[in-house]
Formats: C-alpha cells, structure tokens, sequence
C-alpha cells in the first residue's frame, strides 16, 4: 500500500483547524483519517486536535484482528465526540465548537468509513471515481431535496453550515460504509478546502493519476500537485488531503 498526505493553512486563515492521521500497520490494517474544526480561532483546532488524538488512540487499543471494524471505529468516534463535548461544556472559550471526521479503515479486500460532516472521502475503482460518504451540510440536504442544483450549492450564502458534527452534541451519528477494494484501486480523504475548489471530474483525474504511482514520492509529488491547484485558484480555506493506493497484496498480521 502506498500512501501520502499533506495538509496546508491556504492563502487567507492564520491557523490551521484542519487535522489527520495515518496508521499505515494495524493488526492488517491501515487507518486514515482527516478533521475540520470549526468554532472559532482557537476552538475548531481544538477539536480538531482532539478528534485525531481521540479516535487514533481508542482505535490502537481497541482494534484487533477479529474485531468488528465498525463497531471499534463508531466507538471511536463517539469516544472523540464525549471528549470535545465536555471540553466545549467546561471552558466558555470553546463553546460550540466541533469538527467534521472521515475515518477510513482499510485491509487488502475492503475499506470501511466513518464519517460526521462534509469532510469527504473517495474510492477510485476500474476507473470510475465515488463519492463514498454523504455531506452532513444545509445545501447538500437542500440539493438531495431538489432544491439548489450543484452549481448553486458552490456559492450558496449558508454552505458551511453543518447538519452533523463531532462534539457539537452529546452524541454523535456518523454513517459508516463498506467498500470493495482491490489492486490499483484508489482512496481519497479530504477536507472541504479541497471540494471547495476542485471538482469531482479533477479529484478523478488526479486519482487516476495515483493509480499509476509505484513510489510514494511521486505519489507525494501528486499529493502536492493537487494542494497547488487549490491555492492557484484562491485557496481560502485550510486544505487537507490523504491518499492511498491499493497496489500490493499483503498479508493480515
């Protein structure tokens, strides 16, 4: 499995509220995940921070290699979700705040997700890019309902509006999925930073791209490639984005 990621504060914020992590051997496992904090300067890295550290640590402890994967990543996210709500319920400063989580636990077979808000992520597969989670956001509800069209959604005044987040509730309801996978196919993490400015047709090129790699510094190179073309086009928002590639058969440890 290759794999490469980076995260970059863009062109106009002071701090960077975006998070992640990759676990890349895990009881036969990888794990990936990135998080959006949103709540204020100092309140959405906070949850953020939280979320990583939150989900990472309940994931080491509790995955094995008979576990129920989505049981143990639901459990996590909860976990992350009880501590940022009890943070943000204790110091007035971080009052409200929240972030988004797409967590993917990937084997050599499937790839399974959690996700809470509009943090996306993507498989690649014979070619063909999906979109494996569903926005938790005011506008992808209203273009579900028929309501705004794609095209409106892009610059509709209430877009960064979250129907779900982790840590804004005292309980969490992310949607969890599995996924086939196989050698050459493609996974794609990322933080609205990147949807924000590049579109489904791009991000499926790119992953294209990926599918080729056999290192991962020319996989980082594309990795890079991609922040580049944000940031050509405005970058605004703190930007994050994983990628691995199914490209090797490996043995569950």
């Amino acid at each position: 499995m290759l794999y490469a990621a980076k995260s970059h504060i863009g062109l106009v914020r002071t701090m960077n509220q975006d998070g992640f992590v990759i676990l890349p051997e895990l009881k036969g496992y990888q794990m990936y995940l990135v998080a959006d904090g949103m709540g204020g300067p100092s309140a959405g890295d906070v949850a953020s921070r939280l979320a990583v550290e939150e989900v990472r640590a309940y994931v080491l402890a509790h995955l094995q290699a008979d576990s129920d994967v989505m049981e143990v990543l639901l459990a996590a996210i909860h976990a992350a979700n009880e501590t940022i709500y009890r943070q943000a319920s204790e110091t007035p400063a971080y009052t409200g705040m929240g972030t988004t989580v797409v967590c993917a636990l990937a084997d050599e077979a499937k790839v399974h997700f959690a996700h809470v808000g509009d943090s996306r992520g993507y498989l690649l597969s014979d070619g063909a890019l999906r979109q494996v989670t569903k926005d938790h956001s005011l506008v992808a509800e209203l273009v579900r309902r028929g309501q705004l069209t794609m095209e409106e959604a892009k610059t509709h005044p209430q877009r960064n509006i979250m129907t779900r987040a982790v840590g804004t509730e005292p309980v969490s309801q992310p949607d969890i999925d599995t996924v086939d996978w196989r050698k050459g196919d493609v996974l794609l993490l990322c933080s609205d930073g990147l949807t924000n400015y590049v579109d489904d047709e791009e991000i499926a090129g790119f992953a294209r791209r990926a599918s080729q790699c056999q290192r991962e510094e020319t996989l980082s190179e594309l990795v890079e490639e991609m922040i580049e073309l944000v940031l050509t086009r405005g970058g605004s928002d703190n930007v994050t984005v994983i990628v691995g590639v199914h490209n090797e058969e490996r043995d569950v440890i």
